[in-house]
């Protein structure tokens, strides 16, 4: 099967690799389209440390099953499935109580595992969302990333009623938009690419802006970060009001940091909230996308070929899109 592997830091290929035969717990699933998300791009650029060189990267996507292990339950060939692509083993401390997302012995398709840049992938069966009535593979590559801003909102708890200031509006940032918009809360969205920053509006921004700065606003009660970008975390630690609440959910590469003062988040009672990837969030996230109360597909560019993959990270490194896919195969069996 044809298949995109980074072969080392920097250095992606086309090729031909073999086709992945199904362990007893395990499904085959042929991909229809991967999503581009950030960690892909870390996964290329060699500054996410726990990949295995080389790897097939790739996490965001949907398809169709077209084998079955022995020992699978509720699937057959031919559903159509998204996939959590998160990797845990279930039986250490961090699994059983719960927290599957901080398995210490866990890892994940596109980083430790073969991901979904590939005609075909082999995936847990219990990590398969068949899609509900009403979801389209062509939107369900989004189920990862608003699954993963779901454990973002379950991290923050209630925010009705709550102003709130978004940072960033690519993807993750505007489904952020939406669902904080959806739950009660007044929402700002900050951004300096116009671009995209112009599409907040239409996921429930109230104001937006080039910088926390522009809008010369009251300090926020909720603050959640979606880049991943030093500065603008320090802008979040700047705008926060007394006791505000402040989610970090976008990707820094190694070694990026800001000062602050531990007696600052002392003195205000601030609260800081690391989010990490998904948890138990997968068919929660499926069926919002299902009912049509977000704009998902805003998000979507038209998705380049599998040849096109280097082109595909190089468009989402430079952010010249707000959701760049690769069209692996149509998904039929």
């Amino acid at each position: 099967m044809k298949a995109a592997v980074v072969t080392e830091p920097g250095v992606l290929v086309i090729t031909d690799v073999p086709s992945p035969v199904p362990r007893d717990h395990e499904v085959i699933v042929q991909v229809d389209t991967c999503g581009i998300c950030g960690t892909d791009v870390h996964v290329l650029d060699g500054d996410y440390g726990v990949v295995r060189y080389p790897v097939i990267p790739g996490h965001e996507f949907a398809g169709t099953v077209t084998a079955v292990g022995a020992a699978v339950r509720g699937l057959e060939v031919g559903t159509l499935v998204a996939v959590d692509p998160m990797d845990y083993c279930d039986a250490c401390e961090m699994c059983r109580s719960g927290w599957t997302n901080m398995c210490t012995n866990g890892g994940g398709l596109g980083t430790t595992a073969p991901g979904a840049l590939a005609e075909y992938v082999a995936v847990n069966g219990a990590r398969c969302e068949p899609l509900p009535p009403g979801l389209s593979l062509e939107l369900a590559s989004l189920v990862e990333p608003l699954s993963c801003v779901l454990h973002a909102l379950d991290r923050l708890g209630p925010v009705l009623g709550a102003d709130t200031l978004v940072l960033g509006s690519g993807p993750i940032g505007l489904l952020l938009t939406s669902l904080l918009s959806m739950a009660g809360a007044t929402v700002d969205v900050v951004d300096r690419n116009p671009a995209r920053l112009a599409f907040a509006p239409k996921f429930g921004a109230t104001r937006i802006g080039a910088t926390a700065a522009e809008l010369a606003a009251p300090n926020w009660a909720v603050i959640v970060d979606a880049t991943g970008n030093p500065a603008a975390v320090r802008d979040a630690f700047a705008f926060a009001r007394r006791t505000a609440r402040i989610a970090l959910l976008g990707v820094s590469g190694p070694g990026n940091s800001f000062p602050f003062e531990p007696f600052d988040i002392v003195a205000r009672e601030l609260t800081v909230l690391g989010v990490n990837s998904v948890r138990h969030t997968f068919g929660r996230a499926a069926r919002l996308l299902a009912s049509g109360r977000i704009p998902a597909e805003l998000l979507h560019e038209d998705a380049l070929p599998l040849s096109e993959t280097a082109e595909a990270l190089r468009r989402a490194h430079e952010g010249e899109a707000l959701k760049t896919r690769v069209r692996v195969s149509q998904g039929a069996l």
